[in-house]
């Protein structure tokens, strides 16, 4: 069995002075990295295995292939790369703006489109802001300007979002090309210099109205009920005169979607009105056709007097008849004048009390009863009464929505107006080249850590 204290390797460790020169150690005498168990301590070394030679100052000799080393990048390529990428770019942007970019002046103006709630005859009174519904989020909401309201569940709500979009619509740009030549305000020699903010009147409306979207924004904040409309043109005449035009069309817009529902509701009433008006004709010509072919002008009244007249008959009747039997019972002889004056009185008043009867509750000379005409009667008079019914509720009603629809719901109430801007607002010069610059310098970054990151893969 071979010593293990004799090997190859141990012998190289005995010999390590006369390593080849051309090999590097790979452990120096003075490596701060050295093997700790070569550099550690005498007392140390006491307790290494008794099998282990020592091996103090002494190098282990491997030969091993040289580590890659990293090339460094060029200070130049790197430089041209900054100029080409960062400096050139942001000097491009610079020139833009400081040479060529057209002053552009704000026109701003806020609103709120608030409801009111008129007390009209005949209607209640409307609920108060401190009411428990108004506080609740129901009927007006918050009272404003003596009565007006706004937000808490009203129409005004929706009115004010319906604004805001109007005013970027292609209706309100067609509007304002009809009152005030908006395109060639933006086709204005003041930015012939500056293609990118210019626009050319001679292109479609389509591009346009996207131009018109960036030129204005129209914000409504629904927390506080405001909404704010910001105007943008190459001289501050003009931009004033696009505001002002577009707070006239604001306000014709919510006057006219208030007015529609108020309208139609007036339209409705009014024929509503003839409606019944025709009804209570008919219901009219008819009874006095009625009564022309009946002869009589109320039978219910002529039958309430037979009635009585009867009731007053019988009751003669039953008085005579007990007059003579109280006679006849005083005296034997019944053919005395005070009895035969009785008699002839009990039998004039039975003819009239059965002539009576017959007018009402049989027929008369071919005619028909008092009965049947009193029923045919208050048909057409419950019918007569009704349509006039109708007709005093229609005309009511008629009344109130055209009281309705002459006071005025809703309100756009500009509280800021439109001001002439004494200086320009954009271009942001300065902030603009200086966000330019910080962009083109971040993708030179990424671009040049790409790059690298290639480069050591391949």
């Amino acid at each position: 069995m071979p010593d293990t204290h004799d090997s190859p390797f141990n012998r190289d460790i005995r010999q390590g002075s006369q390593r080849p020169r051309d090999v590097p150690p790979l452990v120096s005498d003075d490596d701060e990295f050295a093997d700790p168990v070569a550099r550690a301590p005498s007392d140390m070394e006491t307790r290494l295995p008794a099998a282990k030679e020592r091996t103090d100052r002494r190098t282990i000799n491997v030969d091993l292939p040289p580590l890659p080393q990293r090339r460094a990048p060029s200070r130049r390529k790197l430089a041209w790369s900054f100029v080409l990428c960062v400096a050139i770019p942001t000097g491009l942007i610079a020139l833009y703006y400081y040479m060529f970019a057209a002053n552009q002046y704000v026109a701003e103006f806020k609103f709120a489109v608030m409801e009111s709630s008129p007390v009209l005859p005949g209607s209640p009174p409307p609920i108060s802001a401190t009411s428990p519904s108004a506080a609740m989020g129901g009927g007006g909401g918050l009272a404003l300007m003596g009565g007006a309201s706004m937000l808490g569940g009203s129409s005004a709500t929706m009115q004010n979002y319906v604004v805001t979009d109007y005013l970027l619509s292609r209706q309100v740009v067609e509007e304002l090309q009809r009152r005030i030549g908006i395109r060639s305000l933006y086709d204005s020699d003041l930015a012939k210099n500056d293609p990118w903010a210019r626009f050319a009147k001679n292109l479609p409306m389509e591009r346009f109205v996207n131009y018109w979207n960036r030129m204005v924004t129209a914000n409504y904040d629904p927390m506080t009920g405001l909404a704010v409309v910001t105007v943008r043109a190459f001289s501050p005449e003009d931009a004033l005169s696009i505001a002002n035009t577009m707070v006239t069309l604001a306000e014709d817009l919510v006057n006219s979607v208030a007015k529609r529902p108020q309208m139609d509701s007036v339209r409705f009433a009014e024929g509503e009105v003839r409606r019944t008006e025709e009804r209570l004709r008919a219901a009219r010509e008819a009874m006095t056709g009625y009564r022309l072919k009946e002869g009589i002008i109320d039978p219910s009244g002529a039958l309430s007097s037979n009635l009585a007249l009867v009731q007053t008959l019988r009751g003669q009747l039953v008085q005579q008849q007990t007059d003579l039997a109280s006679l006849m019972s005083q005296q034997q002889n019944p053919n005395t004048s005070a009895a035969q004056s009785l008699r002839s009185r009990i039998v004039a008043t039975k003819d009239q009390l059965d002539k009576m009867e017959k007018e009402v509750s049989k027929d008369r000379e071919g005619n028909r009863v008092l009965t049947e005409l009193v029923a045919r009667y208050e048909r057409l008079e419950l019918e007569r009464q009704y349509a006039q019914a109708g007709f005093v509720a229609a005309q009511q009603a008629f009344d109130q929505a055209r009281a309705n629809a002459a006071a005025q719901h809703l309100y756009l109430t500009p509280y800021v107006r439109p001001a002439l801007a004494e200086s320009s607002t954009y271009p942001r010069r300065a902030q603009s080249t200086l966000v330019a610059a910080l962009a083109f310098f971040g993708i030179w970054i990424v671009g040049l850590m790409v790059v690298r990151a290639v480069g050591e893969h391949v």
